[in-house]
């Protein structure tokens, strides 16, 4: 093998790595510049710790969302954390290899860690990204506030929205090794049996059925919780990604819980307990050790960099799919990748004969390959005068998303209410401040408010609106937070940093759970550093628009429930003027937001499915060596959040390409840490 000197190529010695310990734990070796980053970082003593490097540093085109899009040839406002980690660019890793992952997000750290697993295969991950799962940000779980639209997110925004009042709806993708796992709100919350059951009849393969696809979630899950229905039968124990309940309750979310008991809904104390119904309230399991944001890139993926079959490049942004002659099929095969670094210089490297490009680049990031390498409806690809490869319809469309709605209240005035929410709890009263009681809890014991993404409690309903009431249509998110606005995404992207005085209060996130609107991917030109087009078509099919005004009747009923009589606030969004099927309506038009599970732009489907991208064993129609392994395959978003899912496709679709070439399953779960 060449040698791994390279800077941009991840050779660290091992104890350079992870200075917090396995997946996010405070190690004692981890040290005093450990602790002190950390409270410099959570007291906000520096931007630059809180934004390494502005997001508008990376907008080198005035246009929207992109996985692929370079972002080194702009380093304006670069702060301290970026130029800390900034590293000259490499030349291009001496190929070929047997696979080749383009991206190194949450299914691409998967990959990486199982398919280096077969020894003689060499593996090469190319991601856009740093090591971004190494920031403290990422590790405390309410450092999320600090990191949207900052260096770890693409920060997309969509289209215009006609049936939106001409809105763009701000999507966070995740940016750097892990990718969205790093910034995420850590749910684990698979969807129901139902989900993947329908996943099965879309692709016409039983093994995609939920009683299949199961052993691929516990595989990959050491489950900590203390509220689950049994580790074995629905839980997984020793797996690469910790799964716990979030070690702190605030008592606006107990009191969530008991109003919903009095409004009438069940409890449900294991959302990913398959013998019984989804529907129901309780606490959501989360991605976390310890009170320690668990990801991605350092649970499968750090662990094994050492391999020396593995090498992983960073700063590398996608170009296209190079491709040589057709093979045996008579379809043209891919031979390798064309991208481009930091400095925008362009690198080639190329796969075996027998070799697979693996895109992991996320259902905006993966569309958007295809379609710049050629491959992809063929009227569109002549319209941005991108030569076609194959024609695939599907490419870029069947685009889902969760949207998002909220009914918030604000306590301000009530004294019982005071100094109660958790944003009050985080902050040093009239600044922007970490609370450092709060800060000694999560520092010294993994505990306290710190360790809440903020909607760890809520919960499933079947509305009288849902379509299918075989399965709930809409999902209650708690938070013990007032909002400052009713877009929930700007309350926290843009606005929560900058303001000191923060009501206390409370609010439900209403979510269309299983939508049946569709929207879509499509390239703004053939140069890669345009963003691609997307169009999230949010309520565009009425039956979201009834579920997401069901959702907030429902909403407003629990929340006049005796539990909360003690801390009773005054409704702030969408207001007690807003009453009517079409003021709610009007509501819903003027602020839904994503909650962030864009799926289904590569579908997997049958032959006979004109959108269909990729088949049942994930690969690419109309070419061969390539395929998808992401959430852009996802025939149906399931009613649930993404990250476990796509963990589930990745480790599936690694035991489909190792069966590929050996007659033997890989089982193993050592193979994480050997």
């Amino acid at each position: 093998p060449p040698s791994r000197t390279r800077p941009c190529i991840s050779r660290q010695p091992k104890a350079a790595r992870n200075p917090l310990g396995r997946a996010g734990t405070m190690g004692i070796n981890s040290g005093a510049v450990c602790w002190l980053a950390t409270a410099v970082a959570l007291l906000g003593a520096s931007e630059a710790w809180v934004s390494p490097m502005s997001s508008r540093a990376l907008r080198t085109r005035p246009a929207t969302g992109s996985a692929v899009v370079p972002a080194g040839a702009v380093r304006a406002r670069m702060g301290l954390g970026s130029l800390l980690r900034r590293r000259k660019s490499a030349a291009a890793p001496g190929g070929p290899f047997d696979f080749i992952i383009v991206g190194g997000g949450t299914a691409g750290c998967v990959l990486a860690n199982r398919l280096s697993a077969l020894g003689d295969a060499r593996v090469l991950v190319l991601e856009a990204g740093t090591a971004s799962h190494k920031d403290l940000l990422v590790r405390v779980p309410v450092g999320i506030l600090k990191t949207f639209k900052t260096e770890h997110d693409w920060d997309y925004a969509s289209a215009p929205q006609p049936a939106l009042q001409g809105r763009e709806v701000y999507v966070c993708r995740g940016k750097g090794l892990g990718g969205s796992s790093c910034m995420n709100v850590m749910l684990y919350t698979r969807g129901a049996r139902e989900d993947y059951d329908a996943w099965a009849d879309e692709c016409g393969d039983p093994s995609w059925r939920a009683d299949e696809i199961l052993p691929y979630f516990k595989r990959s899950e050491d489950c900590l919780s203390e509220e689950n229905s049994g580790v074995g039968q629905w839980h997984g124990a020793g797996g690469p990604l910790s799964i716990s309940d979030v070690p702190y309750q605030n008592p606006l979310s107990k009191a969530f819980l008991q109003a919903a008991t009095e409004q009438g809904g069940p409890r449900n104390d294991d959302f990913n307990d398959w013998s019984r119904p989804q529907e129901g309230f309780g606490r959501f399991q989360v991605f976390q050790r310890r009170g320690r944001r668990v990801e991605a890139a350092s649970t499968y993926l750090d662990p094994v960099r050492t391999r020396p079959n593995l090498e992983v490049v960073t700063g590398a942004y996608f170009s296209r799919l190079r491709f040589g002659e057709p093979g045996a099929d008579g379809q043209p095969r891919a031979t390798g990748v064309e991208y481009r670094d930091e400095e925008g210089n362009t690198h080639t490297v190329d796969v075996t004969s027998n070799g697979e490009v693996l895109l992991a680049l996320g259902s905006i990031g993966s569309p958007q390959a295809l379609m710049l390498s050629g491959v992809g409806p063929k009227d569109h690809l002549k319209d941005v005068g991108v030569p076609v490869v194959a024609d695939v319809p599907g490419v870029g469309a069947n685009l889902q998303d969760h949207p998002a709605v909220l009914v918030s209240h604000n306590a301000e005035g009530n004294k019982a209410a005071k100094g109660v929410s958790h944003s009050s709890r985080l902050r040093v009263p009239g600044t922007t401040k970490t609370n450092p009681v709060a800060l000694a809890q999560w520092l010294l014991k993994g505990t306290g408010p710190l360790t809440s993404p903020g909607c760890d409690h809520g919960g499933f309903v079947t509305t009288e609106a849902a379509a299918d009431p075989s399965v709930p249509d809409v999902q209650f998110r708690f938070l013990a937070t007032k909002t400052i606005s009713p877009d929930g995404m700007s309350t926290i992207a843009e606005k929560y940093r900058s303001v000191r005085k923060h009501p206390d209060g409370y609010t439900v996130q209403a979510i269309a759970a299983r939508p049946f609107s569709r929207g879509s991917v499509r390239l703004r030109s053939k140069d890669p550093l345009d963003k691609a087009v997307v169009d999230l078509s949010y309520a565009v099919d009425k039956r979201d628009m009834a579920s997401l005004v069901a959702g907030l009747r429902r909403a407003r009923e629990i929340l006049k429930q005796p539990a909360f009589d003690t801390y009773r606030g005054v409704e702030e969004h969408p207001g007690p003027a807003v009453q009517t099927d079409a003021e709610l309506e009007e509501y819903v038009r003027r602020t839904v937001h994503s909650a962030n599970a864009v799926v289904g732009t590569c579908k997997m489907g049958k032959a006979s499915d004109p959108l269909a991208v990729v088949d049942a064993e994930l690969c690419v129609r109309g070419i061969s060596g390539v395929r998808v392994v992401d959430s852009s395959v996802m025939p149906k978003l399931p009613g649930g959040q993404t990250a476990s899912s796509t963990v589930a496709i990745a480790e599936k679709a690694a035991d489909i390409i190792q069966r590929s070439l050996t007659p033997t399953r890989m089982n193993d779960p050592s193979l994480v840490s050997a």
